[in-house]
């Protein structure tokens, strides 16, 4: 289908199985898999594209495929406004890391034209506002890209032709985004702003109100939850940084009720207003 040099812009805390870094194609399926559910696909369709093993087990009519993985590794910190031991660092590939992706199709591909232009939306999504590996949610693994083929996605040259490309893919789904104004002279900068949230062992304060909340940030331990905001660092035509939030408003799946994000939002320009007040542009 396409191919894409890959190429990160904060570090990608991506391992293996001997606990090295590694650039992993089950965990590019798996975000492309979790794009396509938020984007609104159906089981059946989910089934058709990526395969499943019960209940009539299918092969996935798509392949996902990484080559000429370059680039330095070295510890790096996954709470970045943190110091120490207590910045938790981890093993990552260094930032101006970069791979080739490659995305094709096999079995004769798609079986209705319906699953392919949902699985093309779901791509696209992914390249312009998701990311890869742990502490993801955090803008850990954001990346820029470069098409490889023909048919590949081009990175937006703007802000303005960023968010109008984000509007395109993402109309009439259940998540809510923006991408937020400020302008970072670098990518780490703008990630220890999205890092540096509320809760945690040294906020007890801050895990309260998010608990009235329904932890809308996540929850690490007591039944964990993923977070429903998600964030990314951006950097349209390389020029500068910027912050993309994404809220996933599926309350089935995340248990959030409508009015906490707002109540996050307001939350955070009281507690940690260098995100908080940048947040008010996603519930407006």
């Amino acid at each position: 289908m396409s191919s894409y040099k890959i190429t990160f812009i904060t570090p990608l805390f991506g391992k293996g199985v001997f606990e090295t870094p590694e650039v992993r194609p089950p965990s590019i399926r798996g975000q492309l898999h979790w794009w396509f559910r938020a984007l609104g696909g159906t089981y059946d369709d989910e089934k058709a594209v990526f395969g499943g093993a019960h209940k009539g087990a299918t092969a996935s009519k798509v392949v996902v495929r990484v080559s000429h993985v370059q680039g330095e590794t070295a510890e790096h910190r996954t709470l970045p406004h943190k110091h120490g031991g207590m910045s938790a660092p981890k093993a990552a590939f260094s930032p101006g890391s970069s791979f080739e992706l490659h995305v094709l199709t096999r079995g004769g591909g798609f079986a209705l034209d319906r699953q392919k232009k949902h699985f093309e939306r779901s791509l696209a999504a992914w390249m312009h506002l998701g990311t890869l590996g742990l502490r993801a949610t955090r803008a850990a693994g954001s990346f820029v890209w470069e098409p490889l083929s023909e048919d590949g996605f081009r990175m937006p040259a703007t802000q303005e032709a960023y968010e109008a490309k984000c509007r395109e893919f993402l109309a009439q789904t259940p998540l809510r985004w923006a991408v937020l104004d400020k302008r970072y002279e670098s990518a780490e900068n703008a990630r220890r702003v999205v890092s540096d949230t509320l809760g945690g062992r040294d906020d007890r304060d801050g895990e309260s109100d998010l608990a009235r909340l329904n932890f809308p940030l996540g929850k690490a331990s007591k039944g964990r939850k993923t977070s429903p905001l998600r964030f990314r660092i951006v950097s349209p035509g390389n020029n500068g940084f910027h912050i993309a939030a994404v809220w996933d408003d599926r309350q089935a799946v995340t248990g959030n009720r409508p009015g906490d994000l707002e109540g996050l939002v307001r939350l955070l320009q009281r507690r940690k207003p260098k995100l908080g007040e940048q947040l008010m542009k996603i519930i407006r």
